[in-house]
C-alpha cells in the first residue's frame, strides 16, 4: 500500500527545493541520520520531534513565516513575537529598493505598528525624527505628535484605520505584546473613542483603499488612498503605499522626488 505524504512532509519538500538543498545537505547540516529526511518528506515519519524540525529549518535558513507554517503543520503551537533586530534588518533590505524608487510616500511597518523605514516623500508628510521605531498608531491618533491635526477628514479616516487595525491584528490577539499595545493606545482619548465605537462590528475585509486620507501639507490639501502589502515570507511586516488620488497630489509628489 502506497504511503501518503503528510502536509508537513509536502511543505518541507517544497521548502527544500526552494532553497536548492538536497536531502543529504540537510541531514548533514542538521545532524540527522542518512535517509531520515526522505522518510519525513514521504510521510513515513508522522510526528517528528519539535527540536528535529527546528534543526532542519535552521539548516534551510528558513524565514520566520516558513518556520511557523511548517511547525504548525506538524501540530506545534508557535508564538508570534515582535520582530527582533535581525528580522527588522532583513525586512528593510527586502523593501529598500522599492521604497526608494516609488515617487509617492511609502514606509515599512511591523505587526506592532512600529515605523521601521520610509522614503523621502514620507518625511514630507510627518516628522519621522520623533523617535526610533515610533508607533504609527501614535502618529495618527495622538495629537501630541502634531500629525493628527493635519488630517482633514478625521471622521471618515480614523474609523477606517481602526477597522483595518482590527482586521490585520486578528493573527496576534493571543500575544502579550498585542495586549500591551492596545492597552497603551487606549490611554489616548481619540483612539479610545474610535476603538470603542468600532468594537462591535465584524471585520471580514479591511477595505483600506476605499477611504481616502486628506492631509494639509504646506497649506495644500493632498489626497491619498492607502494600500497595505504584507510580506509573503514574514507577515509580521508590511509596506504601506500612499497612492495620490488627484492631479495636485500627483504633482506635489513629483516635485518632492526632484
Amino acid at each position: 500500500m502506497k504511503q501518503s505524504q503528510t502536509p508537513g512532509g509536502k511543505r518541507l519538500r517544497s521548502l527544500r527545493h526552494f532553497y536548492n538543498k538536497t536531502q543529504l545537505d540537510i541531514e548533514l547540516e542538521a545532524g540527522l541520520g542518512i535517509g531520515y529526511l526522505q522518510r519525513l518528506e514521504l510521510g513515513r515519519v508522522k510526528q517528528p520531534e519539535r527540536e528535529t524540525i527546528e534543526r532542519i529549518l535552521t539548516a534551510l535558513n528558513a524565514h520566520y513565516i516558513e518556520r511557523r507554517d511548517l511547525l504548525e503543520l506538524f501540530g506545534y503551537v508557535v508564538d508570534m513575537p515582535l520582530p527582533d533586530d535581525e528580522a527588522i534588518q532583513w525586512a528593510i533590505s527586502v523593501c529598500h529598493d522599492e521604497l526608494t524608487s516609488v515617487q509617492f510616500p511609502a514606509y515599512l511597518l511591523d505587526c506592532g505598528h512600529r515605523l521601521l523605514y520610509w522614503n523621502t516623500q514620507t518625511s514630507r508628510l510627518f516628522d519621522t525624527s520623533v523617535a526610533d521605531h515610533v508607533s504609527m498608531l501614535k502618529l495618527v491618533f495622538d495629537a501630541s505628535y502634531h500629525w493628527m491635526p493635519k488630517i482633514k477628514n478625521e471622521a471618515e479616516f480614523l474609523p477606517a484605520q481602526i477597522r483595518a487595525l482590527r482586521y490585520e491584528m486578528q493573527h496576534f490577539h493571543n500575544e502579550d505584546w498585542y495586549e500591551a499595545l492596545i492597552d497603551d493606545m487606549l490611554s489616548c482619548q481619540t483612539f479610545r473613542h474610535y476603538w470603542q465605537a468600532e468594537s462591535e462590528k465584524m471585520i471580514q475585509i479591511p477595505a483600506r483603499p476605499l477611504t481616502p486620507l486628506e492631509l494639509e501639507v504646506d497649506q495644500h490639501i493632498l489626497s491619498f488612498r492607502l494600500i497595505s502589502e504584507p510580506f509573503v515570507q514574514d507577515n509580521r511586516f508590511r509596506v504601506i503605499f500612499y497612492l495620490p488620488t488627484d492631479a495636485q497630489t500627483i504633482q506635489q509628489c513629483l516635485d518632492w522626488s526632484q
